[in-house]
């Protein structure tokens, strides 16, 4: 087993799923915000303003996401010396992510 000076977070669920299901939220727009998001949504090949707004949404939480792991990825890096990796060390360790995965997975 990989030994590590201080805990590494596994991210399990980078990706949020989206749920096909939907729910209504009403937002109060400006005039002019409103005619933007209709015809955004007609000339973007959106179905509906619904489909524009969803897609803004999607980008936000896809845009979060990167920032994360951006954030993750230069702790590493700041994080001290690194261990050297072999083949056989890569190997262990997917596994032992792989159990870790599997053990928090309902």
């Amino acid at each position: 087993m990989l030994e590590w000076s201080e805990e590494v977070p596994i991210i399990l669920n980078f990706s949020y799923p989206m749920s096909r299901q939907t729910s209504t939220m009403t937002i109060s727009l400006p005039e002019d915000l409103k005619q933007f998001a209709i015809k955004r949504s007609r000339t973007a090949h959106f179905g509906t303003p619904s489909d524009y707004i969803r897609g803004l949404i999607r980008e936000d939480v896809k845009r979060l996401e990167e920032e994360r792991l951006e954030d993750e990825l230069l702790k590493g890096l700041r994080s001290g010396k690194g261990i050297p990796m072999t083949k056989d060390a890569w190997k262990r360790m997917r596994a032992e992510a792989a159990q870790i995965i599997k053990s928090k997975r309902p």
